[in-house]
């Protein structure tokens, strides 16, 4: 049930370094991306979302620059998909600074002490801060001050590697993404981020006024939340450990010779997440198994625990998934399982492309 009167500031940091020049066109349709979801969601739940929007960066100076201050959502305009549309001419990255110029501006409203408001910073970069009179032990401060008022949300996208950087600063690890600094790259961080947005705009909705799991993750998540979301499928499966001299076997070996030799269907064999998987494609089914009990759940809703898009390809680590694992669908024969990992089969597993 949405609460009546609800009001969102949101406040957007978007680098224009130099750095970005390669993507500058990927930005720009990024940004447009969630304008465009926010503007979606802001109408779908009722909801009054004022927007402030820096550039992060600019010129030789480095500078940050208010693009936008407390402008409704509505009226903003997108950005020209051009390399005209999107400067990127900054010679540093003062992200700290536009964190916190952000934040003196959403201070500044008039209904900043309204319990029907809250407020959320979110920043965009392919560098890391290297230019800000603002310490990362002062910005960590900020924000746990003001995460404390349980009114405000921190939302980091970051390089691959930056997020324990910015951890050890206060920021949670759920509002962190880490995406890769090329066009696909921004593409799976903007589809990671729309999907994001809507739970996000969901839960205030429903009186919600913080997230600490924007970009959810399974070391957020409890076994309850788990069986309220997906289906007991233990009965269905089988987990079978590799041992050390069946490591780099292929997966339909390896099954096949648990199955007394009979053949694999395709599909239905699942490798335990052990590294990073650069592209998990959206048809592959995802299965969680409870470290400590042992039980195992399947369902649409664990690529949403994993703050995967429902749509197109990912990038998926292992990272810290709490007390679970996560097995991936292998919709090929020939795919290698290392030791010290596991392999689930799944009979019932069908590939959904």
């Amino acid at each position: 049930m949405t609460t009546p009167g609800l009001k969102q500031y949101l406040g957007i940091s978007r680098d224009h370094s130099a750095s970005m020049r390669s993507i500058d066109v990927a930005a720009a349709r990024d940004y447009n991306s969630n304008i465009a979801v926010i503007k979606e969601e802001s109408a779908a739940n009722n909801m009054d979302t004022i927007v402030s929007v820096v550039k992060c960066g600019v010129g030789p100076r480095a500078l940050i620059e208010r693009e936008s201050v407390n402008s409704n959502v509505s009226r903003l305009v997108p950005l020209v998909e051009t390399k005209a549309g999107y400067a990127a001419d900054g010679h540093a990255t003062p992200l700290y600074d536009s964190v916190v110029e952000l934040v003196n501006i959403m201070k500044a409203v008039p209904d900043y002490n309204d319990i029907s408001v809250s407020f959320m910073v979110m920043a965009i970069t392919d560098g890391v801060d290297n230019y800000s009179q603002t310490t990362g032990k002062q910005l960590g401060t900020l924000i746990k001050q003001l995460q404390a008022t349980d009114r405000w949300t921190f939302v980091f996208r970051v390089p691959v590697g930056y997020a324990d950087e910015l951890a050890r600063h206060g920021i949670p690890r759920g509002n962190i993404l880490e995406w890769d600094q090329t066009e696909k790259g921004v593409a799976q961080a903007s589809a990671a981020t729309a999907q994001a947005m809507k739970t996000f705009y969901a839960d205030r909705a429903a009186g919600k006024t913080s997230s600490t799991t924007f970009y959810s993750n399974l070391s957020e998540v409890s076994v309850e939340e788990v069986k309220a979301a997906l289906v007991d499928i233990s009965a269905e499966v089988s987990v079978w450990p590799v041992g050390a001299i069946e490591d780099g076997s292929e997966i339909r070996d390896f099954v096949e010779k648990r199955l007394n030799g009979s053949a694999m269907v395709k599909g239905t064999a699942f490798y335990q997440l052990t590294k990073t998987e650069k592209a998990v494609q959206d048809y592959k089914k995802i299965v969680i198994r409870d470290q400590k009990k042992g039980t195992v759940y399947g369902g649409a809703a664990a690529r949403q625990m994993l703050g995967l898009p429902s749509s197109g390809d990912v990038r998926l680590k292992p990272g810290d998934h709490g007390d679970f694992d996560v097995f991936i669908q292998s919709t090929s024969t020939n795919r290698k399982v290392p030791k010290e990992s596991s392999v689930l089969y799944w009979p019932q597993a069908e590939i959904s492309k």
